[in-house]
C-alpha cells in the first residue's frame, strides 16, 4: 500500500493557494507600488497583466480546489475479471493487485454486468 497525502488536505492547500492567488492579483492590478521593510518597488508599467495573469492562476487553483473535492475517496472498487474488491486508497491506479485488470467501481458494478449477478 502506498502513503498518500489525505484528499481533504490537498484540497485545503489549492483552496488557500487560490485564495491567496486571487487577492494577489486584485491588489497588484488596484495597488502598483508597494514598500516593504524599508524597500519599495513601482510596477505600474506591468501591473494590469502581471495582475491579471496572478487573478487567473488564482481562479484556476480555487476552480481546481472544489473539483477534487468530488471524488468519493471512501469508494470501494472491484475488478471485472477476478471481483476483488478494494477501497479507493488501496487500489493503485485504479488497477487489480491480482491480476492487474482495470478496476471499476463497486456502487452499479452488477447493473452494468448483469452475468456476474447471476453467478452469485
Amino acid at each position: 500500500m502506498q502513503n498518500r497525502i489525505p484528499p481533504k488536505r490537498v484540497n485545503k492547500l489549492i483552496l488557500a493557494g487560490g485564495v491567496v492567488n486571487t487577492l494577489g492579483g486584485l491588489i497588484t492590478i488596484v495597488e502598483p507600488g508597494a514598500c516593504w521593510y524599508g524597500y519599495c518597488w513601482d510596477e505600474s508599467a506591468y501591473n494590469v497583466p502581471l495582475g491579471i495573469g496572478i487573478l487567473l492562476v488564482g481562479l484556476f487553483m480555487l476552480v481546481m480546489a472544489f473539483r477534487k473535492g468530488r471524488r468519493d475517496y471512501k469508494e470501494t472498487f472491484i475488478c471485472p475479471r477476478c471481483e476483488t474488491a478494494l477501497p479507493y486508497g488501496e487500489v493503485a491506479e485504479e488497477v487489480c493487485p491480482e491480476c492487474g485488470a482495470a478496476m471499476e467501481p463497486l456502487k452499479g458494478f452488477y447493473d452494468r454486468h448483469p452475468e456476474r449477478k447471476e453467478k452469485r
